[in-house]
């Protein structure tokens, strides 16, 4: 039970952190309008995110018993859900956010693969350890 809690526990640690460092990137890169820079701070957060990834995927090989699965299973649905609530284009509008221009289409759709990604490597894990059905 105590491996549960903790893998229950990384899972939402490295969601919470994927999800703080892709709010970071979107405040820095589109808070007012598209004004993408790659310098230090969004390299550091891309490198984040890659690494939360990475540490998703493992949590998703080691997660093997019911109640760290169910708990992941409602993370994964969860930045799911999010991912597709944020695809589509941003409005345009006047007063104090107004934007001339939405996001461009290739990082509204890295956005969503970051937050899909994590349902992706749930799925593989869980069909990885099915028994084989022949």
């Amino acid at each position: 039970m105590k491996r549960a809690i903790l893998l229950s526990l990384g899972w939402l640690l490295a969601a919470a952190g994927l999800y703080a460092a892709l709010v970071m990137l979107e405040l820095y890169w589109n808070l007012y309008d598209w004004q993408p820079k790659l310098d230090l701070n969004a390299s550091g957060l891309i490198f984040g995110m890659l690494a939360l990834l990475a540490a998703i995927r493992l949590l998703a090989r080691a997660s093997g018993n019911r109640f760290s699965r169910g708990s992941s299973l409602v993370i994964c649905l969860a930045l799911l859900a999010l991912a597709v609530y944020v695809f589509p284009p941003e409005p345009r509008s006047s007063g104090l956010f107004a934007r001339e221009a939405t996001s461009p289409f290739w990082y509204r759709a890295a956005r969503f693969a970051v937050l899909a990604l994590p349902s992706a490597f749930w799925s593989r894990g869980v069909l990885r350890r099915a028994p084989d059905s022949e």
